[in-house]
């Protein structure tokens, strides 16, 4: 080969590695299942990011899917997130996979009142059984942020009652529910009850002493803890007491 052919082969090369080193997902916050990276266009166009906000089923319980998504759009959202001073997010990406399969937020962050509204979207579920835990380590990950870094003392959550197999879970991050708005979430013609729960920065911290420093106790230890949860969801028991008034 011509001395020519080749200095342009190494070019090529060394362009094709600087274009893959910069398409890979900046890592942020790391974890056993998965790690929480910076949001970035190449979800967009690589991954499908405003994608997931036009699946009817997704966006059951959201307020997004009212109107197509296009990667217009969800571009105009990064370029805000990255703007914002109130509010950050994270993808949530499998370890050693290269793709992400949903993405974590804090908003309305008030550093005043210490507080942020945390929300979350797992909008691909992998075959693998692990992949059902996904979503719990990003949550825990991102509230070990939220105290730890950010400073915070109360985290705020609401989810649509559909959601409540989740809620049971969640006391084992230390989220606790608060109460029910009825009739709080609007879908087209139907209504759903939206329940209110927060993890308080001593939950956090009681927490992470039973668990040797830190919320996420790893795989294993979060199985053995599900198998031990009660069958009936303190919702459940709130709406039998308020049946009986």
């Amino acid at each position: 080969m011509p001395m020519e052919d080749v200095f342009c082969l190494i070019r090529h090369l060394r362009s094709m590695t600087k274009r893959k080193a910069k398409d890979e997902y900046d890592i942020f916050l790391k974890g056993e299942l998965v790690d929480l990276v910076v949001p970035s266009e190449r979800a967009i166009i690589v991954d499908g990011w405003y994608k997931w906000f036009n699946d009817i089923a997704l966006t059951q319980n959201m307020e997004q899917g009212m109107f197509p998504n296009s990667p217009e759009k969800q571009q105009e959202y990064l370029a805000q997130m990255r703007r914002a001073k109130d509010r950050f997010a994270l993808m949530i990406k499998p370890k050693d996979k290269d793709f992400v399969i949903g993405i974590a937020s804090f908003s309305k962050i008030n550093h005043a009142a210490r507080q942020a509204d945390f929300a979350m979207v797992i909008a691909r579920k992998l075959p693998e059984f692990k992949s059902a835990f996904h979503g719990m380590e990003a949550k825990c990950l991102m509230t070990e942020h939220a105290f730890e870094v950010l400073g915070l003392e109360r985290i705020n959550s609401t989810q649509s009652i559909i959601l409540k197999e989740w809620q049971r879970w969640q006391i084992l991050f230390g989220y606790k529910i608060e109460g029910i708005m009825r009739k709080a979430f609007r879908k087209g013609h139907k209504t759903y009850d939206m329940i209110l729960s927060s993890c308080l920065l001593e939950d956090y911290l009681a927490l992470k002493n039973l668990r040797g420093g830190k919320l996420w106790p790893g795989y294993e230890k979060i199985m053995e803890l599900i198998r031990h949860l009660p069958k009936e969801s303190l919702e459940e028991r709130i709406n039998k007491l308020l049946a009986m008034t």
